[in-house]
């Protein structure tokens, strides 16, 4: 069944066959997941799910119940309800031609199992109700054990007091499907990160956050890498700094045996540190951005810059001009797609590198793209702190010229 709640979402979606789509589709996917249902599934779990990635043999009733809901279901245990195949009759015929040969007492057994498996009604682990939890009660801290990437966070914890029974769980970001269920009665458990950036890392007790701990993943620098959708392969320093930019070449693409042309490549770009005072409310940032490969395989020659900052994400996209329809903006939590909304300012022509230029004062955000406005938009969220910069290219690309500042006077040339 899980294969036919794939098909429902394919066919939802209109854009073929799912062995096809490439890695923007699955993000895209992920926004609109997010979108309709206030949900995430992050896009190794829309791969694994489609058979894209390493499959896992039964997905979480989390991610399941999801999808349910994006396709119409209020969940998975709905969407199997209405879309089970009756056997009925195709047994009723069977029976008749079957010469039975049961004992009278091992059929009524067997006929009493089928009875209450049927009507039996279905349990999962206990979880306590919301808010009945004092989180006084519970105490959850966090350790980073090195600098650099991968880094393993070591997260201690007492979670004794949770009620006999009750699922304890460890969340590592947002996304409350990477969760790990840990005892009750231990107190360390750790996870790797290989990903830099800005955590909530949360102590779970049934469906309640008790408690939750801030990770922040900084780089030393800027930090280059291939995304994979296993774990990600870093590159060396040197070969990201150029002569006063930084660049992933075609030719370092090429030297790690993949070919853009041909395959979905995606390569980045981060920054995340402790800029101070710095927040959504009050930030100008602006540098010099250009996509190197002309000839990926979407065709579109795509560069995505997202603004980090705690709990969340600006997402820009820029693209050739004919591919605005497809391009999806991220502002506060909104996702606006090219399809239903004017987004040609993001298109550019990447022969020379474009300037852009994202600046948040008195209210109100302004995305600009070579002195243009492309796109604004209330700041509808409350000041939270910006803590890094991942820029996404289709295959390679430069950087140069970034400065990050506010009115202040603070100001980040990185």
């Amino acid at each position: 069944m899980v294969d036919h709640l794939v098909a429902r979402i394919e066919a939802q979606l209109g854009w073929g066959d799912g062995k096809n789509w490439s890695n923007s589709d699955f993000e895209e996917l992920s926004e609109r997941i997010f979108t309709d249902t206030k949900k995430r599934l992050s896009v190794t779990t829309l791969k694994r799910i489609r058979g894209r990635a390493e499959r896992v043999a039964n997905p979480s009733s989390g991610t399941l119940n999801i999808l349910s809901e994006f396709v119409g279901y209020p969940n998975w245990r709905e969407f199997l309800a209405q879309n089970e195949t009756p056997k009925y009759a195709a047994e009723e015929t069977q029976t008749e031609k079957t010469d039975w040969k049961i004992p009278t007492i091992i059929g009524f057994v067997v006929l009493i199992g089928l009875l209450m498996a049927f009507y039996w009604p279905e349990t999962e682990p206990p979880r306590m109700p919301n808010g009945s939890l004092e989180k006084s009660d519970f105490q959850f801290s966090r350790r980073t054990v090195s600098e650099g990437l991968p880094n393993s966070v070591v997260f201690a914890y007492d979670a004794t007091a949770a009620p006999q029974g009750a699922t304890v769980e460890i969340q590592q970001s947002w996304d409350n499907n990477k969760r790990m269920t840990v005892s009750a009665t231990d107190s360390i458990a750790t996870s790797i990160y290989y990903h830099p950036g800005f955590f909530k890392s949360k102590l779970v007790v049934g469906d309640t956050i008790v408690q939750e701990a801030d990770v922040l993943i900084p780089t030393q620098g800027w930090l280059g890498m291939v995304e994979r959708d296993t774990m990600p392969m870093y590159l060396e320093s040197e070969e990201i700094q150029q002569d006063g930019f930084l660049a992933i070449t075609p030719e370092t693409v090429a030297e790690y045996g993949l070919d853009p042309r041909t395959t979905e490549v995606v390569t980045s770009l981060y920054h995340v540190a402790d800029y101070g005072e710095l927040d959504t409310d009050d930030f100008q940032l602006s540098l010099q951005l250009q996509n190197t490969y002309p000839q990926g395989r979407t065709g579109c020659q795509w560069a995505k810059l997202f603004v980090l900052y705690d709990g969340g994400a600006i997402g820009i996209p820029l693209a050739k001009m004919g591919c605005a329809a497809q391009l999806d903006l991220m502002v506060f939590g909104d996702y606006i797609s090219g399809k239903t909304t004017d987004l040609s300012g993001l298109g550019v022509d990447f022969t020379e590198a474009a300037t852009l230029q994202c600046n948040s004062q008195n209210g109100q955000l302004e995305i600009l793209v070579n002195g243009q406005t492309a796109y604004t938009s209330e700041v509808s969220i409350s000041p939270k702190k910006v803590v890094g910069l991942a820029i996404h290219f289709e295959g390679s690309g430069t950087v140069r010229d970034v400065v990050l500042e506010n009115t202040t006077g603070l100001h980040h040339a990185l």
